[in-house]
């Protein structure tokens, strides 16, 4: 054997013992099949489905089943909205209920407290445009108009107050907010459905494209944009006349509250008697109004001098003895608004069950503070009546 046929035959590859040598093919073998003695490639012949991006995409739920939140968030929406219309305190800047003294609490434990400031000389207009998109968010969940802009637009005026008015609620699931922020976020996801919602603006039966007469009733197909634009339109039309109407029905009697005739703050002093003018100081009460239920709460005047905290709530108290004290009404720990307790004749904070001693200067009863409460001097004129911030 030549040295060549003997390195022809080494470059031969070896056959297992067992199995056929190199020759041909037999006669009708085909191809060898990928699952018959060849190995398998990684991750072929996996059995396939569809993905869960498939599955949620396909994912429905009866439009019936979401009625009640729907209906819940619509009514919520749209009584707060018209609640602040036909308020006259949400309007008086003195009045520890209003859009400015509101604005001045969110700016001290707000994270958007730099912008907040920046709002405070227009709380008024601020204030009525919330009121106004309330109304027409809950409009839009109640009639279908606009639904999924209504709910998204629920969602991110939700997630606003959370970060706003309930952002000093800890722990967090305490606050309201959130939860409304989740319920209009699933409205958004799963739409209306088609139920109780006007038939114009529903999207009709393909009957050719957009632009189009439909065959048989000659009506135009309208987009789907088109139709959402022209809801958005309607929803925002009678969400300001809605609104319009709080003007004429707050001055017909439908109030929800009196305006009162002092402007709020929190003070200390004795029982009424002579003392100097009290126009020497900020008139924030009377004595008669504290007298009638014991308390009263109000806030230091906007333009009140240092060191008085300018719009801080406060709150007036008259003790056993006859004597007046007032306090700084937000709470040492939190920052919530504390409130008087006729019952246990205490300051209470309504968060975390703070209590006050309002006979000791503010002395912390219980709860997770040990800071009293900061009180504010006054003068009680026995003469006009009246109760002032001394600066």
């Amino acid at each position: 054997m030549s040295r060549r046929e003997r390195r022809r035959r080494l470059d031969q590859p070896r056959s297992a013992p067992g199995s056929p040598g190199p020759g041909p093919t037999p006669t009708g073998a085909g191809p060898t099949s990928p699952g018959a003695g060849s190995p398998r490639a990684p991750g072929r012949d996996r059995p396939t489905g569809p993905t869960l991006r498939d599955r949620l995409a396909a994912a429905t739920v009866p439009a019936a089943a979401l009625l009640p939140l729907r209906f819940f968030l619509g009514l919520t929406f749209f009584y707060a909205g018209l609640d602040k219309l036909l308020d006259p305190r949400f309007f008086d800047p003195s009045d520890p209920a209003s859009m400015m003294a509101q604005l001045v609490a969110f700016a001290r434990e707000s994270p958007l407290a730099p912008l907040i400031k920046l709002t405070e000389p227009y709380a008024l207009p601020i204030g009525v445009l919330i009121a106004v998109t309330e109304i027409a968010i809950g409009l839009g969940a109640l009639s279908g108009l606009a639904f999924r802009v209504a709910a998204v637009g629920g969602v991110c005026l939700s997630l606003l107050f959370w970060l706003t008015a309930s952002w000093a609620t800890h722990p967090y699931y305490y606050g309201p907010d959130l939860p409304y922020a989740a319920g209009w976020l699933t409205l958004a996801m799963a739409g209306h459905g088609g139920l109780l919602v006007p038939a114009r603006f529903l999207p009709a039966n393909p009957g050719g494209a957009p632009g189009r007469r439909r065959p048989g009733d000659g009506r135009l197909v309208t987009s789907p944009e088109r139709r959402a634009l022209l809801g958005a339109g309607l929803l925002g039309v009678v969400a300001i006349a809605v609104a319009s109407m709080s003007v004429p029905l707050r001055y017909l009697g439908l109030r929800t509250g009196e305006r009162s005739t002092t402007s709020g703050g929190p003070s200390s002093s004795g029982g009424p008697s002579a003392s100097p003018a009290a126009d020497a100081g900020l008139m924030v009460a009377t004595v008669a109004e504290v007298q009638q239920g014991g308390s009263k709460s109000f806030t230091v005047p906007f333009d009140a001098p240092a060191p008085l905290p300018a719009g801080d709530p406060g709150i007036i108290v008259q003790l056993e003895d006859g004597t007046f004290v007032a306090y700084d009404a937000i709470c040492t720990h939190e920052a919530c608004v504390v409130d008087w307790s006729a019952t246990d004749r205490v300051l209470l904070c309504p968060c975390h069950a703070a209590a006050f001693d309002a006979a000791d200067k503010g002395r912390v009863l219980a709860g997770p503070t040990d800071v009293p409460l900061a009180s504010l001097p006054i003068v009680v004129d026995a003469a006009s009546g009246t109760i002032s911030l001394r600066a």
